[in-house]
């Protein structure tokens, strides 16, 4: 008995030492800065083709639990591409929900490009744009160990273990022609054992207090929908990433001027910390940050794989991913 109490002791103590830690890092919280610029299309959709409609997808879902993935789907896909045009004017979008009529008059099942090439047509659109959505989503209750404060022991405790799959293919087709202008596929996955805390945080997901599968599924829907609104339309990239702390005041100034809204004096500041200490992982990452909000991707994503290579951080990978997607 002793001997379990003294471990015991020891666990404690060293878990003290741990959240007192946390408390003293968690103290001075670096600023989050808010970032956007314009990106063009990843894929160059010719001139003429401007008139654009978007079919509901067919739901290939093995459940169908928060409603018709299809139809959910290509109404995110529409407030996407309505949100772009509104600010870059690239395509006039045909309502949907109209076109689903004319489709079911017609008794037209878009599948193929012939198909699309006639429902165009009858929509009056120089592109049509179909394709399908699946989705996978489970919750398992399972019972972990954590620490009992109080007790100065172990207990059990249940938390929610989620994982979803979501996949988009989406196909655009010139009409007049009946030639795929672009195919794309795109698969999301959340894995609450898995993924970061950040990841997590991102779609609004606590193993404690989760929100409905719903929810989580619509959050892995709007993002690869925004891949794809990316990959044929100009679109604005907007984020909120937080800096890191640094190991010189000259990083401490560089924050303070990016929360200003002074980028460039800021990545100034940071390179002036690299030239002081080398090996600062926070200050190669802040110089990222504020390369990617000055639109110099190539240079960010060499700023975000120093920053990695010295120190192996998620949000590193993470920002170095996000402008390799981008560029």
């Amino acid at each position: 008995v002793f001997l379990m109490e003294a471990y015991m002791a020891r666990r404690l103590g060293l878990m003290a030492v741990v959240v007192g830690a946390l408390c003293v890092i968690g103290c001075g919280e670096e600023p989050a800065v808010t970032l956007s610029y314009v990106r063009p299309a990843q894929f160059e959709v010719p001139a003429n083709v401007k008139r654009v409609a978007v079919a509901t997808l067919d739901d290939n879902s093995s459940q169908r639990s928060g409603g018709d993935w299809g139809v959910i789907a290509a109404d995110k896909l529409v407030g996407e591409l309505d949100k772009a045009n509104r600010e870059f004017k690239r395509f006039e979008l045909v309502d949907h929900r109209n076109l689903k009529e004319i489709l079911q008059r017609q008794d037209i099942h878009i599948m193929t490009s012939n198909e699309a090439a006639d429902a165009g047509k009858l929509a009056n659109v120089h592109a049509m744009i179909y394709g399908t959505v699946s989705v996978m989503a489970s919750d398992e209750t399972v019972v972990k160990t954590v620490p009992d404060i109080i007790n100065r022991g172990l207990k059990q405790k249940e938390y929610v273990k989620r994982h979803c799959l979501v996949t988009v293919n989406l196909t655009m087709d010139d009409v007049e022609t009946a030639r795929t202008l672009r195919t794309f596929t795109v698969s999301k996955e959340m894995d609450s054992d898995k993924d970061s805390a950040s990841a997590l945080s991102a779609i609004g997901f606590s193993s404690d207090n989760p929100p409905p599968v719903s929810q989580t599924v619509n959050g892995l829907i709007d993002q690869c929908v925004s891949e794809f609104v990316a990959q044929i339309s100009p679109h604005r990239v907007e984020f909120v990433q937080k800096l890191q702390k640094g190991k010189s005041n000259a990083v401490k100034t560089g924050n303070k001027l990016a929360a200003a809204g002074d980028h460039k004096e800021a990545l100034d500041m940071y390179l002036e910390a690299l030239q002081i200490k080398p090996n600062d992982d926070g200050a190669a990452f802040n110089a990222g940050v504020m390369q990617e909000a000055l639109g110099n991707l190539d240079a960010a994503q060499e700023l975000y794989t120093r920053a990695f290579r010295l120190k192996q951080k998620d949000e590193y990978v993470q920002a170095r991913q996000r402008v390799r997607n981008a560029d």
